[in-house]
């Protein structure tokens, strides 16, 4: 009776499936439906790039279908391989992806491709960087006296401070402060052998565009001939002013006016003179690829001797040479102390500053030097066009240095009653007036107009420079030797 019951119910089901026909459709009232319509919304509403450390947000022309990353000097070069993230129209997508690190300095741009949901419909946006208006200026931070620093004499006439780090600098007595003048510790100097000449201190400094410390160490010692005489040697704190340092060089015989330009862990030029001739001589060595030593226990350095027509011992106290970069052809500035003999006259005259454009070019005499013009004016030197424009007394120093793309120096020049510092552009920057045939003052293009530290009679000026690519600023210490220390910013603000 169950299998009857269950057999007639099967025939009951198929016979319903039967009376549904192909082409019954469930009822909706007699209408047609609607097709899916597909947006052609395709439009890049936001476009922010990531470049390094820096975050770059863009500026959308809707019209154009452009968009301008406007940048500051110090994120150029992460611009060549930034990524970036976007806002497009809802359901729509881009082409190429631009999550994937691209160059965006490149000329014509970089192109991306907004394609709307139904997959017809596009936009087609360029992304170019382009140079923010920018304006440069030079803050003066703070003045304190070697008394409130806790300073030592310099026993030094050559520079007594270097940069340790992009945040702390040393001085010639070991001591090391931060960018406010406050001492946080001291220079580890293990491992140096010892620091006759200077009476307990070190010789010369500078530091590379990293901040990494180099400095001459004096000592008395034994030549390879077995004659007593000063041993030299250069060393450099590679691993922070805390560690023990490393030596990178060394000479038997004294030696003046040191400096250190490029990449100490890499390619970098070291100057330096020793003795004084008419003309000058100076040694200038070019390390590549931060190997300092040969298999041999030489230097592995490439030695350079160029000669300076101007004389390096001429009554007053000194030249130096300070390179914009790791590569000598990339040029330097001389800095000379100038006697009053090189124009017929007898006594003092001032500090001179001198542009070269390579270092090929002063070897093979084909160089042409172009003096820079101060803002110090004496009325007893000013007359017949000549170049005693820093002071009046012929003690200096000079750091060279690239900022924002171009050649800078910091010029450290004396006086009989003070000191100056003054920070510029290396270029023929003051020029006559075609018309008035005077001086266009708005051609002067000082970074720092000449800044006076008085009191510091007699003292051997010098100053150390390192930027900080993180915040686009350039730190400038300052040293009037025995008196008194400066620091300044060099700093970029868009207009």
């Amino acid at each position: 009776m169950k299998t009857t019951k269950l057999f007639l119910a099967a025939l009951a089901f198929i016979g319903m499936l039967a009376s549904c026909g192909p082409e019954e459709k469930p009822d909706n009232g007699g209408e047609t439906p609607e097709p899916e319509v597909k947006s052609t919304e395709c439009r890049l509403t936001a476009f922010t790039v990531t470049a390094g450390d820096f975050e770059i947000e863009g500026f959308i022309d809707q019209t154009d279908k452009t968009i301008e990353l406007s940048y500051m000097p110090n994120q150029f070069a992460a611009l060549t391989a930034a990524t970036a993230e976007v806002k497009i129209s809802d359901k729509a997508t881009i082409s190429p992806d631009p999550t994937v690190a691209r160059d965006y300095t490149g000329e014509g741009g970089v192109e991306f491709t907004v394609t709307a949901e139904d997959g017809e419909t596009t936009n087609v946006y360029t992304v170019y960087a382009a140079a923010a208006e920018v304006s440069v200026k030079v803050e003066k931070k703070w003045s304190k006296t070697y008394g409130q620093m806790g300073l030592a004499a310099s026993t030094s006439n050559m520079c007594g401070l270097g940069f340790v780090d992009r945040e702390h600098f040393a001085t010639s007595d070991f001591n090391v402060y931060d960018l406010e003048g406050n001492k946080v510790g001291t220079l580890n100097i293990d491992g140096i052998p010892g620091f006759d000449v200077y009476s307990g201190q070190l010789g010369a400094m500078s530091n590379d565009e990293n901040g990494v410390l180099v400095a001459f160490v004096e000592y008395n010692g034994t030549y390879a001939s077995g004659d007593p005489g000063v041993i030299t040697e250069t060393w450099a704190w590679l691993d922070g002013w805390d560690k023990a340092p490393t030596k990178i060089y060394s000479f038997e015989y004294g030696c003046n006016y040191m400096s250190v330009s490029g990449d100490v862990k890499g390619d970098f030029i070291l100057a330096f003179r020793t003795g004084a001739a008419v003309p000058q001589m100076h040694h200038v060595l070019v390390f590549k690829g931060g190997k300092y030593w040969g298999e041999d226990g030489k230097s592995a350095a490439s030695w350079n001797g160029p000669f300076i027509q101007h004389p390096g011992n001429d009554g007053c106290w000194g030249q130096l040479l300070s390179f914009f970069s790791a590569d000598p052809e990339d040029g330097f500035v001389c800095w000379d102390s100038l006697a009053a003999a090189e124009y017929g006259e007898t006594g003092n005259a001032s500090s001179a500053f001198y542009v070269y454009e390579s270092l090929s070019s002063v070897l093979n005499g084909s160089a042409e030097e172009l003096p820079l013009y101060g803002q110090v004016n004496w009325t007893i030197w000013d007359s017949e066009g000549r170049l005693y424009n820093y002071g009046n007394f012929s003690t200096g120093h000079v750091r060279a240095f690239k900022y924002n793309g171009e050649k800078c120096i910091i010029a450290c020049s004396g006086s009989w009653p003070c000191n100056w510092i003054t920070i510029q552009k290396a270029e023929n920057i003051v020029e006559d007036d075609p018309e008035t045939d005077e001086v266009d003052e708005y051609e002067a293009n000082y970074l720092l107009p000449t800044d006076r530290i008085d009191d510091a009679a007699q003292c051997y000026p010098c100053c150390a420079y390192v930027y900080d690519p993180a915040t686009g600023t350039g730190h400038v210490v300052y040293a009037a030797q025995s008196s008194a220390v400066l620091a300044y910013d060099i700093v970029t603000t868009v207009l």
